[in-house]
């Protein structure tokens, strides 16, 4: 059974605009050569870059995005394509039964219950899969219930969560214990100038922007501050403590990096730069013009850079 596309014509849609036109044509030819040599039969969808399963190939309704590998790819040579979407497909259909992402017996939570993981999606996740177990997270994104295995991460549906009978707040406590039991991110400082740095925390592919969950883990006691939280993309999360007015040039220097890291992924999840403080995160706003990023803070944080500004004078 061959893939199914919506309509012939090769016009680029957003997703895979970094691909070009005869990048986009031919990633496109190779996702559906890959369905159809493995004889599962999906519909893709161009515009918005899913492939969705046909009736009956998943025990519930499963649809994957195609961004993620197009961005891999976009940063591949050409004659890596067909294999990098292989392996990326691969890792889906090709493993042990009792691993397999799709045909895990989710009946027995005990068995699951340490597999669990809170884990950030940017908002489109929906688009995804509508059965997912969510919550709002920093504005743009979701805090998704999903289940960590060997080969690969998948979705927790509400159909399946529904037969364990348990509140969905307790749910989401268990996943962040889990993400915080499985080992804090390895930071490696940035220095933009003196007393101004950045930190990069790395290590976990799927989970280190995720770390934003348990952000109160990264702050150090007495900053009263708050901190300025990236989280472009699902392998990195960049941080910055706020002490004095040097937070203005940071917030620059992060706004570029998280554009640029966001728009090239893979695993792209937010495009804002957030100010943490008294327990929530704040969307600090910018402009893009052509190629031109300008940063617009809110008036609160211009108060607070105000006032340390005021304190930095008669130091």
């Amino acid at each position: 059974m061959s893939a199914q596309t919506n309509g012939d014509d090769y016009t680029v849609p957003g997703w895979a605009r970094p691909l070009g036109k005869q990048g986009y044509r031919s990633f496109i030819s190779l996702v559906e050569t890959y369905f159809a040599n493995r004889h599962i039969l999906v519909a893709i969808d161009r515009e918005e870059g899913l492939v969705k399963p046909g009736h009956g190939v998943f025990p519930y309704s499963s649809t994957f995005g195609l961004q993620n590998i197009a961005q891999i790819c976009h940063q591949s040579d050409r004659d890596e394509w067909r294999d990098l979407i292989s392996a990326h497909f691969n890792s889906i259909f090709d493993v042990k039964d009792d691993e397999n992402a799709f045909q895990v017996h989710m009946d027995d939570f005990e068995k699951l219950r340490k597999q669990l993981r809170a884990r950030l999606y940017p908002v489109d996740i929906v688009n995804h899969a509508t059965e997912i177990i969510q919550r709002p997270g920093p504005e743009g994104t979701l805090e998704v219930l999903a289940l960590d295995l060997p080969t690969t991460v998948r979705t927790v549906s509400q159909s399946e969560a529904d037969q364990w009978s348990m509140d969905k707040d307790l749910l989401f406590q268990i996943g962040r214990r889990n993400l915080r039991d499985s080992g804090l991110l390895s930071g490696a400082v940035v220095q933009l100038e003196q007393g101004t740095a950045l930190t990069v925390y790395r290590g976990e592919p799927f989970y280190a922007a995720s770390h934003a969950l348990i952000i109160d883990e990264y702050i150090p006691a007495g900053s009263t501050h708050g901190v300025l939280v990236g989280l472009p993309k699902r392998d990195i999360l960049i941080i910055h403590r706020i002490q004095n007015v040097g937070a203005m040039e940071a917030a620059a220097a992060m706004l570029q990096v998280i554009v640029g890291m966001h728009k090239d992924g893979p695993g792209s999840i937010s495009p804002n730069l957030y100010w943490y403080h008294n327990g929530e995160f704040n969307v600090l706003p910018y402009e893009m013009d052509d190629d031109s990023l300008q940063f617009l803070p809110t008036d609160e944080f211009v108060e607070l850079m105000d006032e340390l500004g005021e304190v930095a004078s008669y130091s």
